[in-house]
């Protein structure tokens, strides 16, 4: 990371970035983007990384937004897929390009990760919270806009990361009202407790989610691994 960067943050964060650049063997290029400047639950802006074999880009705005909590976020990503080993759920080399359906895989895998991630986020940042608890609001008032044919997976995601990560936040209710109107609490629950159970191996929780919601091309997606020594390569889902 450029060094006007890292002197912005404090010295744990700087520490942890220097860390997983190391184990990565590629540093983190910081590039500035004026569309970034508004959103985010402060509406200071956000960040965002994109993460591949030979490059790791944090993408920041303009405005000065450059918070330790949210910094530690995006290379928690990047230490996960780079130093971890551990893989993506993207859309298949080998099938016709799609953006939609590829898009739609990159923000089910966020919000896998984010059940793994932001628990370390929130021990070493515990000011997230709020901002964790206001992005979780919003996402469930906004169920009762999801397509009737994502519901389940969309209740299912969302109501695994409350339970495991913010089981006490305001939106929990939420999450639960809508659920039980819908008959599909005891399905979330079931998801929820399986997660859990099979969270040390991203592989095994990719299989959870194609065996669980079987309308999702598996053959259309994949398990991509990134590595900056022997680049990208992908797997099928088991």
């Amino acid at each position: 990371m450029q060094s006007e960067y890292l002197a912005r943050l404090s010295e744990p964060v700087r520490q942890f970035v220097l860390e997983v650049e190391e184990g990565a063997g590629v540093e983190i290029n910081v590039i500035l983007d004026p569309k970034l400047n508004e959103g985010g639950t402060t509406d200071q802006g956000n960040l965002a990384v994109v993460v591949k074999a030979q490059s790791i880009q944090l993408f920041a705005p303009t405005n000065g937004y450059f918070p330790d909590g949210a910094v530690r976020h995006e290379v928690l990503h990047v230490r996960r897929f780079h130093v971890d080993g551990v893989p993506k759920l993207a859309f298949a080399d080998s099938e016709p390009w799609d953006k939609g359906f590829s898009d739609a895989l990159g923000e089910l895998d966020n919000a896998i990760e984010h059940v793994l991630t932001v628990p370390e986020e929130l021990r070493f940042h515990p000011e997230r919270r709020e901002h964790w608890e206001t992005v979780m609001h919003d996402v469930c008032l906004g169920f009762p806009g999801v397509p009737e044919c994502e519901r389940r997976l969309a209740v299912c995601l969302h109501w695994t990361f409350l339970r495991h990560v913010l089981p006490d936040a305001p939106a929990v209710g939420i999450a639960r009202s809508f659920a039980e109107k819908h008959a599909l609490l005891e399905l979330a629950d079931h998801f929820a407790d399986r997660f859990k159970s099979v969270a040390a191996s991203k592989e095994e929780l990719v299989r959870l989610v194609f065996r669980t919601f079987p309308e999702i091309p598996k053959n259309r997606a994949a398990l991509e691994y990134i590595n900056s020594m022997s680049g990208t390569s992908q797997k099928p889902i088991p």
